[in-house]
């Protein structure tokens, strides 16, 4: 079975069996089951493990992007939740699942609280201009979830969120490029305006 999806997508079929490895060590460890025949896999062995990120969108591309997303016919929600983190360079999972009480707008600071943060670390990150315009717009737009799918009360889904990009992406005459790059973009770009390393480290989170 994995080798038939490894056939016209490795990538794809190592990620599943690492996904469904980590689902049946989850049962192992609660003793719902003693052991599966999967632990003679290796992981080397099916498919290809996907490559670590390289891609650094130019501001051109990223103009490109922007402005595809504010011609789309989409949900409020979907285009800022992206636009927004072209500007922050956030993890969209911080801002996808944000809520309302993370902005303190008097004070200019977003904070993601250590729930949603990969570091297991509340992460605090300034508010700018052009980002409380677009915020303040979403806040009037929605209740507590700021992001939501079709149920306004849960945050769009990531499959939703992945969904709607890639259209944007296969609309545009761009080399291959994902959301989770725009942190790389940010990265370099500030590295080029002399912005120390630990500051741009903080904001990245």
């Amino acid at each position: 079975w994995l080798d038939s999806i490894s056939a016209e997508k490795p990538k794809t079929a190592n990620s599943i069996f690492t996904t469904l490895r980590a689902c049946l060590n989850f049962c192992k460890s609660k003793f719902i089951i003693e052991r599966t025949d999967l632990d003679r896999i290796k992981k080397q062995n099916v498919g290809m493990r996907p490559e670590n990120g390289s891609r650094v969108p130019t501001w051109s591309e990223l103009a490109q992007i922007w402005l595809a997303i504010e011609r789309s016919r989409a949900s409020t929600a979907n285009k800022t939740l992206h636009q927004l983190t072209m500007l922050w360079g956030n993890r969209l999972s911080e801002l996808r699942l944000a809520r309302r009480s993370h902005f303190d707008m008097k004070a200019g600071i977003w904070t993601v609280p250590k729930e949603l943060s990969k570091t297991n670390k509340p992460i605090r990150r300034p508010i700018p201009t052009k980002v409380r315009s677009i915020l303040e717009r979403v806040m009037a737009t929605y209740d507590d979830v700021l992001f939501p799918g079709q149920d306004l009360n849960t945050p769009i889904s990531i499959a939703a969120a992945n969904r709607y990009i890639r259209r944007i992406r296969e609309s545009l005459p761009l080399e291959h490029w994902r959301t989770h790059d725009f942190r790389r973009s940010l990265s370099t770009g500030a590295s080029e305006l002399g912005v120390m390393p630990h500051v741009v480290e903080k904001m990245l989170g």
